[in-house]
């Protein structure tokens, strides 16, 4: 989330800004259980094979799992490490207090939406405290909405990832349309890493999968540590070919890619955009974070991510 607002804001000599909505996409957390039990169960397989790797991956005959409690970190935002979630959600709050406490409204609590995932609403409260001090909740300087991530609700502004049945249902073009495209890049390059660590371990042969999760470490690791040796198993361009397969997936997931991607992101634009034309009367701040990949389902209608990206991996 710190990332996210190191930005510059432009404005017009002799104009000031008098709204402002914000979209968080939080993202210093644990990884979520499906990926976790990739992970063990990698682990596992190692260890149980009695071969003491070689090579590249020779530090995993004494690494060990970045979490003491895999159960109960999992899917929950990070508190260690100079990255960690509950960091950098104060410091994002703090660092836009300081540009635009002017627009804090006087007169009634500030709106703050959240969709209904625990990680979020912490981020949210985290948040809420960098921006408006310890006592934000008890003394109605702002009001935290959480949004439940249930299908009743159809395909709302926040959690319309969450909400849409088709696109949850679709089993070709809908959700799972990002891990199908991923799929089929990751053929394009992980085959050759396997074949090298094949050669440094002839005993243990690694499967895509298996491998992608290892890059996947490295992340989640320097998430949690600050710093990871997974990192250093790759070539520069190994990671430049995953930093593409994590394009891939989100953007056949949820962005531009995906037939449903528009639709589920001109919910929140036409929600903004219906009270920017209300004027300041409607509210001159407004706070939204979410877990799953609506920012590129904004982007998707606006046509920014358009062009000889769209249809190479179909």
């Amino acid at each position: 989330m710190a990332k996210d607002i190191q930005h510059r804001t432009l404005v017009v000599v002799g104009q000031s800004i008098l709204f402002i909505g914000f979209l968080f996409h939080l993202v210093n957390f644990w990884h979520a259980t499906h990926r976790c039990l990739g992970m063990l169960t990698l682990l596992q397989r190692i260890k149980h094979s009695n071969v003491t790797l070689k090579g590249d991956l020779e530090f995993v005959n004494n690494w060990q799992y970045f979490s003491l409690k895999p159960s109960a970190d999992h899917d929950q935002l990070t508190t260690t490490g100079p990255y960690a979630g509950t960091l950098c959600s104060f410091a994002a709050g703090t660092t836009l207090r300081t540009r635009y406490l002017h627009l804090l409204p006087h007169s009634h609590p500030l709106n703050i939406w959240a969709s209904d995932c625990p990680r979020v609403i912490e981020t949210a409260r985290y948040f809420a405290t960098g921006f408006f001090g310890l006592d934000w909740d008890s003394n109605e300087a702002a009001k935290l909405h959480i949004i439940p991530e249930t299908p009743d609700l159809g395909a709302d502004t926040l959690t319309p990832g969450d909400t849409c049945l088709k696109y949850r249902q679709d089993l070709h073009t809908g959700h799972d349309y990002g891990l199908i495209q991923l799929g089929k890049f990751r053929s394009t390059y992980l085959p050759a890493i396997g074949a090298r660590f094949h050669a440094q371990n002839p005993g243990i042969r690694f499967t895509d999968g298996e491998i992608y999760s290892m890059q996947e470490m490295c992340g989640f690791e320097l998430l949690v540590r600050g710093r990871s040796p997974w990192c250093g198993v790759f070539s520069h361009d190994e990671w430049l070919d995953f930093e593409y397969a994590r394009d891939v997936i989100h953007y056949y997931r949820a962005g531009p890619g995906n037939r449903f991607g528009p639709t589920m992101g001109w919910l929140w634009l036409n929600a903004t955009a219906n009270l920017l034309a209300e004027g300041p009367d409607a509210g001159t701040l407004f706070f939204s974070l979410y877990v799953s990949p609506l920012s590129l389902s904004c982007l998707a209608p606006c046509a920014l991510l358009n062009g000889d990206f769209i249809g190479m991996m179909t």
